[in-house]
């Protein structure tokens, strides 16, 4: 069974000749029929009383929006612009000898779990900054003017707005603000760097340690087996190894300068000692004075032997003479030589002739060079084993000399390091707490922010359309329903 319409039906719902129109669809009859009880609603009474309703509507929408406008304190709003510079800033130290060391700090933003826009964010709406700024104020922390802080995403930078009651109050809130801020800053800065300098020079000192245990064992060791350093053991052997070529050299030279006086002394026939003494001998001015006697004295007997006979006074007294000039060159040559060397000698050995003087010469001359090259091997080979054992001594002191050494300067560029690495971050201030640049500074504000004449008129007018709206569903309603009711 149907329901009943909400409303009655209208007496001229059914047209003349026609049957009834069927659920669910509108003829242009029930069309008209509609626009003419839409005509017929403006009446004049009824027009009056939607046009007091409109005009009502408009007198509170406006009072409110006056109200909203004219009534709350005048606010003003002053701030600043904040940005992090986004490079981390690196450095290159080169230690002469040692190497280098590099010191770099990296970008704020490198790590994705930490922002350092947060954490000023977090700083600057902290206890301690509105403590501060409040105490500079001369006001009660709950007095300090209310801001806010806004971080840009994807940017490193941060809108600051401070609100108060008058133009000069709300830029000095501002103004002190920015300065507090910056000298908590410096001040956070100062204390990280005494910490880490702390740290540092703890390290510091157990470093320096290290490098004096170091340097007093070279130096102990050095002072028992008077090895200095590893290039004078290396000296050593270097020294070794020359003289052993030295002494290679020598006893060349030797075999050379004896095989050429062997030669000359078969040419002569005579040995290199028997030369020798004759050298001597020649070189005597006595015995080569005796020595021209004794050949004049020969060829006078030689002469005297032609005409006289061998028992002639004059011979004999001839032969006596040169009998005593040999006697007494044979006291002058053992006097010289020895009795051994000088009766080995014949006196045709001494009485060489010009050329085998100088064969002999030559001969006694390499013999002597051969002799003294033969010295030199000899001394050479005395320093060589010398050295020798001397090296074989130091050989285990140089090894633990160069471990020391060794262990020394890796002390000292652990050591020089550490104080470049200090240096370093010491000149570096913004290690943790990355610098700040303002980019907009604080500003008086020239009107005020609050409340906002755009704001309270755009209310005004967006609230007076939608009452409109309400007041002529309102007039419509009746139509409409019917209407409604037709379609469904």
């Amino acid at each position: 069974m149907t329901p009943p319409p909400p409303f009655p039906p209208h007496p001229d719902r059914i047209l003349q000749g026609s049957g009834p129109a069927p659920r669910g669809s509108i003829s242009s009859t029930a069309l008209g029929r509609f626009a003419r009880k839409l005509i017929a609603g403006f009446g004049a009474g009824r027009l009056i009383r939607y046009v007091l309703v409109l005009a009502s509507g408009a007198l509170i929408i406006g009072a409110a929006a006056s109200a909203f406008y004219l009534l709350p304190p005048r606010q003003y709003t002053s701030g600043f612009s904040l940005i992090l510079p986004g490079a981390g800033p690196s450095s290159r130290i080169n230690l002469e000898s040692l190497g280098s060391t590099d010191a770099s700090s990296p970008s704020p933003f490198s790590s994705p779990s930490l922002s350092p826009t947060v954490q000023y964010k977090r700083l600057m709406d902290s206890h301690r900054v509105r403590g501060a700024v409040a105490r500079r104020l001369g006001i009660e922390v709950a007095a300090l003017p209310s801001f806010k802080i806004r971080l840009q995403d994807q940017t490193p930078m941060i809108f600051v707005q401070m609100n108060a009651g008058s133009p000069d109050s709300a830029f000095a809130a501002s103004e002190t603000l920015l300065s507090v801020f910056q000298s908590e800053l410096d001040v956070l800065r100062r204390e990280e760097r005494a910490a880490r300098d702390d740290a540092f020079r703890a390290a510091l000192e157990q470093y320096e340690a290290d490098v004096t245990a170091a340097r007093q064992a070279v130096i102990a060791l050095q002072a028992e087996t008077g090895l200095i350093s590893r290039e004078q053991y290396d000296a050593l052997v270097n020294e070794t190894d020359a003289l052993d070529q030295q002494r290679g050299a020598a006893l060349d030279r030797t075999a050379l300068l004896t095989a050429q006086s062997q030669a000359l002394a078969r040419l002569i026939g005579l040995e290199p000692d028997a030369a020798a003494a004759i050298l001597v001998l020649r070189g005597d001015p006595q015995f080569e004075a005796l020595r021209a006697e004794l050949g004049t004295a020969a060829n006078e007997i030689a002469g005297l032997r032609e005409v006289l006979g061998a028992n002639h006074p004059d011979m004999r007294a001839a032969r006596d003479r040169h009998a005593g000039l040999l006697a007494e060159m044979a006291s002058r040559g053992e006097a010289l030589l020895s009795v051994a060397r000088y009766r080995a000698l014949s006196l045709a050995d001494i009485n060489l002739d010009d050329e085998r003087a100088n064969m002999l010469r030559q001969m006694v001359e390499l013999a002597a060079e051969a002799a003294g090259e033969r010295a030199s091997a000899a001394a050479l080979s005395e320093r060589i084993q010398a050295n020798r054992a001397r090296v074989a001594e130091l050989s285990p002191v140089a090894a633990e000399l160069a471990a020391r050494l060794r262990a020394h300067r890796v002390a000292e560029t652990v050591f020089a390091s550490a104080v470049a690495r200090l240096s370093t971050a010491q000149s570096d201030l913004f290690t943790s707490y990355p610098m700040v640049q303002v980019l907009e500074a604080p500003a008086r504000p020239a009107r005020p922010s609050s409340p906002s004449l755009k704001i309270a008129a755009g209310a005004a007018v967006a609230g007076y359309l939608a009452y409109v709206m309400g007041v002529l569903l309102l007039w419509l309603r009746l139509p409409l329903i019917r209407l409604l009711w037709k379609i469904v």
